[in-house]
């Protein structure tokens, strides 16, 4: 039986592979905020106010940039909660696309059955 819906298969293809590359940039971006956690806070140390070079903070301590009071006990939680929300958002968008590709790839498929089964009908008539 031939294939019909050539740019829809097309379609349902680019939303499945965007998927899966949304997907692993998510991990990969979550994965950079954490490594910044561990690696980038002393990159950030312009904005402490005792640096000659400092400019004025803009994030609270508790974002993980600087050395306020609680950085010792809790460092950088505002860089945990970006990165769970940065796999919250960016993995349900990612299954979102991903889905609507395999949604398209089960719509073509009912179709060709139905065509099929129509067709094996009309024989047997």
């Amino acid at each position: 039986m031939e294939k019909r819906y050539r740019a829809l298969r097309v379609i349902a293809t680019i939303c499945r592979v965007a998927g899966a590359i949304m997907g692993v940039l998510v991990v990969l971006a979550a994965l950079g905020i954490c490594l910044n956690l561990v690696f980038g806070v002393s990159a950030i140390t312009l904005f402490e106010p005792e640096h000659p070079f400092s400019r004025p903070r803009f994030l609270p301590w508790w974002w993980g940039w600087g050395t306020g009071p609680g950085f010792a006990v809790i460092p950088g939680v505002g860089g945990l909660i970006l990165a769970g929300l940065i796999i919250l958002g960016g993995g349900l968008q990612a299954l979102l696309w991903y889905g609507f590709g395999e949604l398209i790839y089960l719509l073509l498929a009912l179709e060709e059955n139905t065509r099929a089964a129509a067709t094996a009908l009309q024989r047997h008539n």
